[in-house]
């Protein structure tokens, strides 16, 4: 007796299921209810059959007009279509519908169109990145790797369009969330993670899983101290993970920063390793002790790739689940490339791109993501130097995607040249704003002549709050210590007063 042998079918076919096709689109013209199901469920692109696209087309082009699907519909959508003869004719359309399903088995036979569609686009992904490896130029590898890494992500996730819910079903998640933030300690304001200043939880009622916050000022203003100063209390107080992108410092000299800003020693004594006193040493053995529990990642890749960050902060959150806060500091300096290493063809849409896909992690990941960004020039041509949110360079893309955009404002970086021009004037000349200037000016230096840390007045302006309102945060810079914090109700009372007087 002959030997029976198993012949492994080999194919070039990608894989499909008519029946389950013709099933499915037979259920949406025979009830209503399933063919929205249906529509918010598959796409055109789901079914194999060319026939069964042009079927899928005219059903859904019927339902967005409010008519009525059923076959007689669908026959005349796709005679107007000059489609009919193609799919078979009525009598095809009457086949379709010769299977009457129950929901439970409708769902089944969509699960089956959906896995082998998802196959599909799996495998011509493979073949194309294959052809394209073996027949183009590949000019940088490690591009080439993250852009087939991320193609192959698209193809095999699913459009999902969530069903309808009413507002009863919805009442009882937002009881219990109000009843855990009333129970929640600390600062009932705070929703998200806490920024670690009250005024400005107060505003932005924290960080947000999957918000994409923006932190732009002139350079040398403090926009990467006030980053790092985020990420610090976070890590420290809060005790969860922060990922850090720096694309201008090194490691070291973030965390020399770090070390400076949790001892309160000064950061030029850090840096040049002449710490003085035994104070200051131990000061700054216990804050490296401090840090080194902490959970702060950093990565310094100058001109980091996009795709690079996305990939590092997707690996980083399966390794530390209470991922709370990703630091990209700036987007000036954050690349795209696409395949074959060539960037897009203009600025605008490099950072279109990046914005986009930050924004993207960020809900991904259920993250919030503070990008730091350059202001334009154009903020210090203008009589006040407050910034806008126009100042940001690229503004448009930055403005439409950013969900908080803060803006920082030091009086001391521009407050030279404003009190000498108030101070040469005349009495008779003084403007009002030039009173204002001088007050302020004799005020700041009143109150903060004691203040240690060569201390700078900042305002952190919430310009855009997506879920909230927005306001101005008043803090302290101490630039030997690169660290922020609140002023105290002294500073707080003289500033009202003295706007109040204005």
């Amino acid at each position: 007796m002959a030997r029976k042998t198993t012949v492994k079918k080999v194919t070039t076919e990608l894989p499909y299921n008519l029946d389950a096709e013709r099933v499915v689109l037979g259920s949406a013209m025979l009830s209503k209810d399933y063919c929205l199901d249906i529509l918010n469920t598959l796409e055109e692109d789901d079914f194999f059959a060319g026939k069964h696209k042009i079927m899928y087309r005219a059903i859904s082009s019927l339902s967005v007009r409010g008519v009525d699907v059923d076959v007689l519909t669908v026959a005349e959508e796709l005679d107007n279509l000059k489609e009919l003869e193609n799919i078979g004719g009525a009598k095809y359309l009457a086949e379709c519908t010769n299977t009457v399903v129950a929901a439970s088995t409708l769902d089944f036979y969509i699960r089956i169109i959906q896995d082998n569609s998802v196959l599909r686009k799996m495998l011509t992904t493979i073949r194309d990145i294959d052809k394209e490896y073996r027949t183009e130029e590949i000019e940088n590898i490690n591009d080439f790797i993250l852009e087939c890494e991320n193609r192959f992500k698209e193809s095999i996730a699913k459009r999902h369009i969530s069903s309808f819910e009413t507002t009863h079903d919805i009442a009882p998640r937002i009881e219990e969330a109000l009843e855990k933030l009333q129970d929640a300690e600390g600062d009932s304001d705070v929703i998200g993670i806490s920024t670690g200043y009250d005024r400005l939880n107060y505003i932005t009622q924290g960080f947000k899983p999957g918000e994409l916050i923006v932190v732009a000022a002139r350079p040398a203003v403090g926009k990467t101290a006030l980053c790092l100063n985020f990420a610090h209390k976070i890590a420290t107080h809060s005790k969860k993970a922060v990922a850090i992108f720096s694309l201008e410092m090194s490691k070291e000299q973030l965390f020399n920063r770090l070390v400076a800003m949790d001892s309160c020693v000064d950061a030029k004594k850090i840096n040049s390793g002449r710490l003085g006193s035994a104070t200051d040493r131990v000061k700054v053995l216990n804050s490296i002790k401090t840090l080194s529990n902490a959970k702060i990642y950093i990565d310094d890749t100058p001109s980091i790739k996009l795709n690079d960050i996305i990939t590092k902060s997707t690996k980083l959150q399966a390794h530390e689940p209470d991922l709370a806060l990703i630091v990209v500091d700036y987007l000036g300096l954050v690349s795209v490339a696409n395949k074959n290493g060539r960037s897009p063809d203009s600025r605008q849409e490099e950072v279109r791109q990046i914005s986009l896909a930050l924004k993207a992690l960020a809900r991904d990941l259920k993250v919030p993501v503070v990008a730091v960004s350059q202001l334009s020039r154009a903020v210090e041509k203008r009589d006040s130097q407050r910034p806008v949110m126009s100042d940001l360079r690229d503004s448009g893309n930055i403005e439409q995607d950013a969900d908080i955009v803060i803006l920082l404002y030091r009086e001391d970086y521009y407050a030279d040249k404003k009190t000498s021009n108030a101070a040469n004037k005349k009495g008779g000349q003084l403007t009002p704003n030039d009173k204002y200037e001088l007050a302020k000016d004799k005020m700041q230096k009143d109150l903060g002549s004691e203040i240690p840390g060569n201390a700078s007045y900042t305002e952190v302006i919430v310009a855009k709050n997506r879920a909230g309102q927005t306001g101005v945060a008043r803090l302290f810079f101490y630039k030997d210590y690169v660290r922020f914090e609140s002023p105290s109700k002294e500073w707080e009372d003289a500033m009202a007063a003295i706007a109040e007087e204005n």
